[in-house]
């Protein structure tokens, strides 16, 4: 089996033609938000809603009456509040941000730029966190109020199409929610270039603001959190560790890769490295990045990576003494974890051994693991071949 060095991971599929450098256009955003074609993926309080109908992701259009009179009555009043305070959630009740185009539509939205056309349907994150206070009330978005919210369980079992636009939508407005003042000297930040930067709105320039008057600010931008994320194994791909984690994910025993978020100031392969020794005290010093995929919880991008551990009855010795953070760790067979997974008929885990469960494919997890499965198959193939 030939490995795809660019497979597609879930929630990163390439939908939208972000066309970043357009958001600094107040014309094109305008014109984007009002359009008859335009989609909002929609969030009450930072989570997506379900439609009762037919539980995929909620997404406001024109093409739906009752969708019809929400954005009739809040798009034309937030158009005149953009790249102002007043557009604040906290003002306005809402965050929105732009997401992209969605290019080979039948959409009419077209909008000229340095003489090049760009035509697709507009796409926008729409996040309500209205109150009594703000200037648009929960009367505004009947009936959809009382949707469902989005649960993880949901997501998981939605095209990768839906979920990779859940998880920009996700990222952009949990970083708006949160990103309220300025650092530097307090003042209310507010958003800019259709939501995907935020101002300092200090108007005082006898005051020294090292956010509003530096060149680059990180502050200004969307954070996301380098994650690595490690399947370990040995020079022949013949044995795997997996850990359990002392957190609970759900009523099931998980077994999974090691993780853990990147410290300032460290390579990817130092971060693997310190991970795998601070989690399961096993040496590590062969690290190959793999592939990566975006994490919507809240905003993390996992860099999927091997480790190849040479054994020594030494650097494989398991210790969780170091950080109280596993349940257990152990090396299992690869060889029975091909088994598994050769049964895996889909879903959000892979049945394993005893009561023992694994990722499902929709993880970047699974995609590591499986990555020490085909190494184990092609080095045998390899093998086989030269005798």
């Amino acid at each position: 089996v030939e490995r795809m060095s660019t497979a597609v991971t879930f929630f990163g599929q390439h939908v939208l033609n972000r066309v970043s450098f357009l958001r600094c256009s107040k014309e094109f955003i305008k014109k984007s938000l009002n359009h008859d074609s335009t989609v909002f993926i929609t969030f009450i309080e930072g989570e997506a809603l379900i439609s009762p109908e037919n539980g995929d992701l909620v997404q406001l259009s024109n093409s739906v009456k009752s969708y019809k009179n929400i954005l009739s009555a809040i798009v034309p009043l937030y158009t005149t509040l953009l790249n102002t305070t007043r557009s604040r959630s906290d003002e306005s009740g809402i965050n929105v941000t732009f997401l992209g185009l969605l290019e080979g539509t039948d959409s009419a939205f077209n909008f000229e730029w340095s003489n090049i056309s760009y035509k697709g349907t507009p796409y926008f994150g729409l996040d309500i966190r209205v109150t009594e206070s703000t200037l648009f009330k929960k009367v505004d978005f009947e009936p959809i109020f009382s949707y469902p919210k989005v649960t993880r369980d949901h997501i998981f079992k939605q095209t990768n199409e839906d979920a990779s636009l859940y998880s920009q939508g996700k990222m952009y407005l949990d970083w708006l929610a949160k990103y309220k003042f300025c650092p530097g000297c307090g003042s209310p930040l507010f958003p800019v270039e259709a939501g995907t930067k935020l101002q300092c709105s200090n108007e005082n320039r006898n005051v020294y603001c090292n956010v509003r008057d530096a060149r680059i600010n990180n502050v200004c931008f969307p954070r996301t959190d380098p994650t690595v994320i490690i399947a370990l194994t040995n020079s022949d791909y013949s044995k795997c560790c997996l850990a359990r984690s002392k957190k609970r994910y759900g009523d099931f025993v998980l077994y999974s890769t090691i993780a853990g978020f990147m410290e300032p100031s460290e390579t990817i392969e130092e971060a693997c490295i310190r991970e795998i020794w601070e989690e399961t005290g096993i040496s590590c010093k062969n690290i190959d990045i793999v592939r990566s995929q975006p994490w919507p919880y809240p905003c993390s991008l996992m860099i999927g990576c091997l480790g190849i551990v040479q054994f020594n009855s030494k650097n494989e010795v398991i210790n969780l003494n170091h950080d109280d953070e596993l349940l257990d760790a152990q090396w299992f067979d690869t060889t029975e974890i091909i088994q598994a997974l050769d049964k895996y008929a889909g879903g959000y885990r892979v049945p394993f051994k005893n009561d023992i469960n694994l990722p499902g494919s929709t993880t970047i997890a699974f995609q590591l693991i499986d990555h020490v499965c085909e190494d184990y198959k092609n080095l045998r193939k390899t093998s086989s071949s030269h005798l």
